[in-house]
């Protein structure tokens, strides 16, 4: 009676250990590997209530988190009838925010509600810069992806890639930099990607996968006279260039990495948005082997943080202290270990991919070093 109670006694302990699991590699695969999920449309965050020359005032929207309107930085203000480009905050007291403003399409009222969007430009380079472009289809394994192709004059081509349920837009705030001193650039799309081939299984593998579409494009560079290529990555992107410096016998054309918040661990990163979310991380050994086994995946496909050590090129790394998503700590650890590649620039209060918002000044002058030094 004595160890049927025990044998019972344990499989009751054993059923709420495995529950959570179940419960945490859904909501995994949900957020972190479906690409449905970033589709779904941003909502409004932010509710106008006053405009005036240059000054624009800002509350949170109903149900949005109490600080939305205090992100620190640039941004593209989105709302239903018009955009504008959002400046630092002027002014507050906390429940309403006074913020630079210039008006860029349609019309804002008081009292419409709209976003905060970190990629700060809308459009595409002409709309967002005035740069000329062309749409061109790279040709890769699953089918023919878009990308914009910006010319230059030089040989050394920039390739980016934008990050997880993100588009090319994400590439808009580094983009001047780049042609201002005649890089040509191609900003990439890649499977899974709105209106891209689907990937074979139907799900984001950090990397592991979607790197073909990044040699294919180096391989279009390659084939317009491009002699050398800098990566540019950001958050998976980041993932997706480290990747493909692992898997690709193009590798060595590569000269140099901007990195943008890079995904360098995703058992990092997911611990992270644990800690974030007040979820427990012991139950992560066990619902990241429920994953593992009931998607298919080896977790070590998705941890570069010893091929990002082993580089052999320059590497500019930009990191928010704040980021919800990506843990600074992985970045810290790659500029620990390799200072002579790899200048750091860690941004106090950015958010995920935010390091240009909060600091735009100051990106820019790390990356025209960075390209002087790399020319």
């Amino acid at each position: 009676m004595r160890t049927r109670t025990l044998a019972s006694s344990l499989a009751a302990a054993g059923a709420l250990a495995l529950g959570p699991g179940v419960l945490l590699s859904r909501m995994l695969h949900r957020a972190g590997f479906d690409p449905a999920t970033d589709r779904l449309p941003e909502p409004y965050t932010v509710r106008v209530t006053a405009i005036a020359p240059g000054r624009l005032t800002l509350r949170p929207a109903p149900g949005a988190p109490p600080n939305a309107h205090l992100e620190p930085g640039r941004y593209l203000l989105d709302a239903a009838r018009g955009q504008a480009s959002l400046g630092p905050i002027l002014e507050t007291n906390g429940v309403v925010a006074i913020r630079a403003y210039h008006h860029l399409l349609g019309s804002l009222r008081a009292g419409d509600l709209a976003r905060l969007d970190p990629f700060a430009y809308p459009g595409d380079p002409r709309q967002a810069h005035g740069l000329a472009f062309e749409e061109v289809q790279i040709h890769a394994p699953l089918g023919s992806f878009p990308a914009w192709y910006i010319p230059g004059q030089r040989d050394t081509w920039a390739i980016m890639v934008h990050g997880k349920g993100a588009n090319r837009r994400e590439t808009l705030r580094l983009l001047p930099l780049l042609t201002a001193v005649g890089f040509p650039a191609l900003a990439i799309t890649y499977r899974n990607d709105e209106g891209c081939p689907p990937a074979p299984g139907g799900r984001y593998t950090y990397g592991r996968d979607e790197y073909e579409e990044l040699e294919a494009a180096i391989q279009f560079a390659l084939g317009l006279g491009a002699q050398r290529i800098l990566l540019v990555g950001y958050s998976m992107g980041g993932a997706i260039c480290l990747s493909l410096m692992e898997r690709s016998d193009l590798a060595p054309r590569v000269a140099g990495l901007i990195l943008d918040a890079p995904m360098l661990d995703l058992r990092s990163t997911i611990a992270h948005g644990a800690r974030q979310r007040r979820i427990p991380v012991r139950y992560l050994a066990i619902s990241n082997r429920i994953a593992a086994r009931r998607y298919r995946f080896d977790w070590d496909d998705f941890d570069y943080r010893r091929t990002a050590i082993d580089l052999q090129v320059p590497v500019l790394l930009f990191h928010g202290d704040a980021d919800p998503v990506v843990p600074v700590a992985t970045s810290d650890s790659l500029a620990a270990a390799r200072p002579d590649i790899v200048r750091y620039v860690r941004v106090p209060a950015a958010g995920h991919v935010r390091s240009w918002n909060v600091d735009p000044e100051g990106y820019a002058d790390a990356v025209q070093h960075y390209l002087a030094a790399l020319a």
